[in-house]
């Protein structure tokens, strides 16, 4: 079978290379993290695995482009599971020759959970989509969250699970706050991909993803 497409670009600055070695599909990587200017801009700060002989190459402040898949693992912890989102790594290369950051990522998969259509206090119309991505060669699937606006909010919040659909959208980072115990809140980020638009959409009743969705708290 065929992968399903997962294709990332980014181009930004590195803002942090953390020292630990990450040990995924039997390669060692680092994390690093990229800040990515919006438009708007708001930045966003991406996490990325690198293979670990190049994490160091390049300086804090550095300006890089990656392509990548964006990948999903779970982590497990008091007793509860947590969805980590990373883009992994495939081309990096060094310099400034973008005039603009770049953020872009076209994702093909299947529904995998009921959409969730709402409007937001500023009444803005979103659906919260849950994409499974297969990786077949790999035996993996990726839970990718995705949110579509407006237009494509209203479209997506009649598909089925099941339903084969394929999104070009970019990658962005939101900070909130977690209520602990007690009075204690604590400041997280969360990642999620914001629908540019909605290509393809075909409906179908099947289940074609490898894996099993557990079930994730923030």
């Amino acid at each position: 079978m065929k992968n399903n497409k997962n294709e990332v670009q980014i181009f930004g600055a590195i803002m942090d290379i953390q020292p630990d070695v990450i040990f995924k599909d039997g390669k060692k990587f680092k994390r690093i993290y990229i800040g990515v200017k919006r438009t708007s801009g708001a930045v966003d700060l991406l996490p990325v695995i690198v293979r670990e002989g190049l994490a160091d190459a390049f300086p804090i402040g550095g300006r890089v482009y990656i392509e990548g898949r964006y990948i999903s693992s779970n982590k497990h912890e008091n007793g509860k599971s947590h969805l980590i989102l990373e883009i992994k790594e495939r081309i990096i290369s060094y310099g400034n020759e973008r005039a603009n950051d770049e953020n872009k990522l076209i994702l093909e998969g299947y529904l995998c959970k009921p959409p969730v259509y709402r409007r937001t206090p500023r009444g803005k119309e979103v659906c919260d989509l849950m994409i499974a991505c297969n990786e077949y060669d790999l035996r993996r699937t990726d839970y990718i969250p995705c949110v579509a606006w407006w237009k494509e909010a209203r479209e997506a919040a009649d598909f089925k699970v099941g339903d084969f659909v394929k999104i070009i959208g970019r990658i962005q980072s939101r900070i909130y706050h977690k209520n602990l115990s007690g009075d204690e809140v604590e400041l997280r980020t969360a990642y999620e991909v914001s629908i540019g638009r909605i290509i393809e959409h075909e409906g179908g009743s099947k289940k074609d993803f490898v894996g099993e969705l557990q079930e994730v708290s923030e």
